[in-house]
């Protein structure tokens, strides 16, 4: 497997009471929402894609990104949104590396 450079995901915190965990979503496919893929983080407030979440797909273009706050009730926040070109995909490795002799 290749090295994918990785990306820092962050955000402030809640200022509401009783956080409990933060969610994140993502969307290839057009703005993020709550029915995106996604993954609950804990109490956090950065990610590091894509080793950070193994969920997170090996995509390449643009993505809808989401973060959401939890509170000790249940009750999720409304989604901070941003936009972000990402690329977790490697190119394929050079084929048939020889070694010769030289006169």
């Amino acid at each position: 497997m290749g090295r994918i450079r990785k990306k820092r995901i962050r955000w402030e915190l809640s200022s509401g009471a009783g956080v409990s965990r933060y969610r994140l979503y993502w969307s290839k496919d057009g703005e993020v929402s709550y029915d995106s893929e996604h993954a609950d983080l804990g109490l956090v407030t950065e990610v590091i894609l894509p080793d950070g979440l193994p969920s997170f797909p090996p995509v390449a273009g643009e993505l809808s990104l989401g973060i959401t706050a939890f509170n000790d009730a249940g009750n999720e926040s409304d989604i901070t949104k941003t936009a972000a070109n990402l690329n977790f995909l490697t190119p394929n490795a050079p084929r048939d590396l020889m070694v010769e002799d030289v006169d």
